[in-house]
């Protein structure tokens, strides 16, 4: 069965999909015409033998292309010659030469982060048609010109440019090929419509409509469309403006080709496509906000994918843990009304109040105030860069004008792209020095009222250099609790009381899966027993560990304040039960209440789901569906169902949602 998924994958890729059914339909219609069918196979099977030879297994499971690429150039021969032992030798050294030329170029372009896409094949196709000018014992192939295939059809013309891709140019495979891409994309469906649409119009600005309607290399504005507007970029009205730029500046691309490659009598291919994707690659690739940085399986699981980090983790925004436990409330918040301004005002300034104020007594002295002596917490794990601590706190009512921040730290980010600095400490209280190592939470220093502070509290700011007085840069805190809810990256207002999340050990133990743990359940419906299940925690080749019944999969993630499931991948389930009903679990040591955004194929199937995740290419907010989750010491319940959790054992103790309960019978 693998060996038989091998086979039928490249077919699929050809049109930016990985699903295999639909790649089993392409290899059943490739055979209408039977030299590409049989050809297209040959160069497949002969690329697998010599990487097996070479021992580069591993190189042509990993990169599709090597086998998309091979088996274009095999459906290319078969596209002018029939089926005869020369044209299968001839194949077999086309497709060995694809895969040489694949490698290579992989490697060149492996180091700008960029695909190859069918660079190869365009290559080898215009070698193999220029040495076949000589090649008089091959024997031509006719049928291709013969319109056996073609029916009446609306549209005839952007059917029979689909079918091109797949050198099969007649309607009817195009029709086949446009529901495949209905079913299981209607983004790149329609992107592969208006990409058409706007080439040919585009085009007919210069020729005649008749002409730019029917030319052969209108496939281009179709793959173009495509690989940009659903593949490379995120979708969104802005990617698909984007697309159809390209589209319209490949249409001088193609014809300039076409004129300079018909004095040597050679064909266009995907020559253009690759150009014109590569060359928006490249430019989107430095700092256009919708770069696809993880290609899911269709364009709509790249979108959900993307929305799901930006609305449940917070998207790329740096991240900080709070520089305290316990409750304290800000002071100062971004670009306030004192200190927070210009390159300085994406900073947090916090005290501790009580009764409304900050201070005891008559708060004239500074062990008056609450938050003076209060331990100071590394908001993130790295490596301390600079610090100061020698600088007497100031007397109440006095600021030191020279030694703004006072007693600092900065600390750099594990991932040395930005700063944490920590000021106003107490002098002589810092724990660390330059060059430690320390952990997000841990003390690192005392409250103090160093450096021009009118009071001891804290001040937190993320900056893009390690100097002292560095320009600020946005972030958010991981987390926060404010009136027993729960918050997620986000940022408190000024005035409001925050309390830091403590994390309960035990929580965290509880959810600690490790390889091939198991979690066999009884299923009761409306109290009586229908059915057994067990998941089990497998790993993928990328090293994420998921929950599966042995069908379908959950991924999950531990960190050091949640567990979370991240990704379903499967049909309907319990697993996908599981994922609606608990999301995000808090690992907090209090009841707390939270939202959370689930992905849209969670909460909504059947057309429905299909509808939506088209249209939340045109509407972000169409995801923005939050769900309230209440979260006790043993349990988790909302509007889904309830989970339950046991103090000794790991997993979920019981899963209730409509009439079902799913209750834990063994835990290995």
């Amino acid at each position: 069965m693998e060996k038989l998924k091998l086979l039928f994958k490249p077919y699929i890729s050809i049109l930016f999909l990985r699903e295999v059914k639909a790649g089993f339909l392409l290899f059943i219609l490739s055979f209408l015409l039977p030299s590409v069918g049989i050809l297209g196979v040959v160069a497949i099977v002969s690329t697998i033998l010599f990487a097996e030879i070479l021992g580069v297994r591993e190189y042509y499971l990993k990169y599709g292309f090597y086998l998309y690429n091979s088996l274009l150039v095999g459906m290319g021969v078969g596209y002018f010659f029939d089926v005869s032992l020369l044209s299968v030798i001839l194949t077999s050294i086309l497709a060995v030469l694809t895969f040489l030329i694949s490698f290579g170029l992989n490697r060149f372009f492996i180091a700008y982060s960029l695909p190859i896409l069918s660079f190869p094949f365009a290559i080898v196709s215009m070698l193999f048609y220029l040495a076949s000018l000589k090649y008089n014992t091959l024997i031509t192939n006719l049928l291709h010109r013969v319109p056996l295939f073609e029916i009446s059809l609306p549209f005839s013309a952007f059917f029979k440019s689909l079918g091109t891709i797949l050198f099969l140019p007649y309607n009817i495979v195009g029709l086949i090929i446009s529901l495949i891409l209905l079913y299981y994309s209607r983004i790149l469906f329609f992107l592969a419509v208006t990409g058409f649409l706007v080439g040919v119009l585009a085009h007919s600005l210069f020729v005649p409509f008749n002409v730019s309607l029917n030319s052969f290399y209108n496939f281009n504005f179709i793959l173009i469309a495509m690989a940009l507007g659903g593949v490379f970029l995120i979708p969104n009205i802005k990617s698909y403006f984007i697309a159809f730029i390209a589209v319209i500046l490949s249409v001088i691309l193609i014809d300039s080709f076409e004129v300079f490659f018909n004095l040597y009598s050679l064909p266009v291919y995907t020559l253009p496509f690759n150009m014109i994707t590569i060359l928006f690659i490249l430019l989107a690739s430095v700092g256009y906000k919708y770069f696809n940085y993880s290609i899911k399986g269709t364009p709509e699981k790249s979108l959900e994918y993307y929305l799901s980090n930006i609305f449940r983790f917070g998207g790329s925004d740096i991240k900080i843990n709070l520089p305290f436990s316990g409750k304290w409330s800000v002071y100062q918040a971004f670009d306030d009304e004192w200190t927070h301004k210009g390159e300085y005002k994406y900073a947090y300034d916090f005290v501790i109040k009580k009764d409304g104020k900050t201070y005891q007594n008559d708060g004239k002295f500074l062990e008056d105030y609450y938050a003076f002596g209060e331990a100071v917490l590394a908001p993130i794990s790295g490596y301390v860069v600079a610090l100061r601590d020698d600088l007497e706190d100031n007397f109440i009512g006095n600021v030191d004008r020279i030694n703004n921040w006072g007693n600092y730290i900065i600390i750099k980010s594990l991932s040395g792209t930005f700063y944490v600095e920590i000021s106003h400490l107490m002098k002589n209280s810092i724990t660390v020095k330059v060059g430690d190592y320390v952990e997000m939470g841990q003390i690192i220093g005392k409250c103090g009222n160093s450096g021009y502070s009118p009071e001891p509290h804290i001040h937190v700011q993320v900056q893009a250099a390690s100097y002292l007085g560095a320009k600020t840069l946005p972030f958010k805190f991981i987390d926060y609790i404010k009136d027993n809810k729960l918050y997620y990256y986000a940022l408190p207002k000024k005035e409001e009381e925050i309390e830091a999340v403590i994390v309960d050990k035990a929580s965290k133990i509880r959810f600690n899966f490790i390889l091939d743990d198991k979690f066999s359940y009884e299923i009761y419906e409306n109290d009586k027993k229908t059915d057994d299940i067990e998941f089990i925690v497998k790993m993928n080749e990328k090293g994420e560990f998921y929950l599966t019944d042995g069908i379908n999969r959950l991924y999950f993630y531990l960190s050091e304040k949640m567990f979370y499931f991240y990704e379903y991948d499967g049909g309907e389930s319990y697993l996908k039960e599981l994922f609606k009903l608990s999301p995000r679990i808090p690992l907090a040591n209090k009841s707390v209440i939270y939202t959370d955004i689930l992905p849209i194929h969670i909460l909504i199937a059947g057309l429905k789901k299909h509808l939506v995740e088209f249209l939340l290419s045109f509407n972000y907010n169409l995801f923005n569906r939050p769900v309230e989750y209440n979260k006790k010491p043993l349990e988790i319940y909302s509007k889904f169902g309830k989970v339950t959790f046991s103090f000794y054992e790991k997993g979920f103790k019981t899963i209730e949602f409509d009439n079902k309960k799913m209750i834990l019978k063994d835990n290995k």
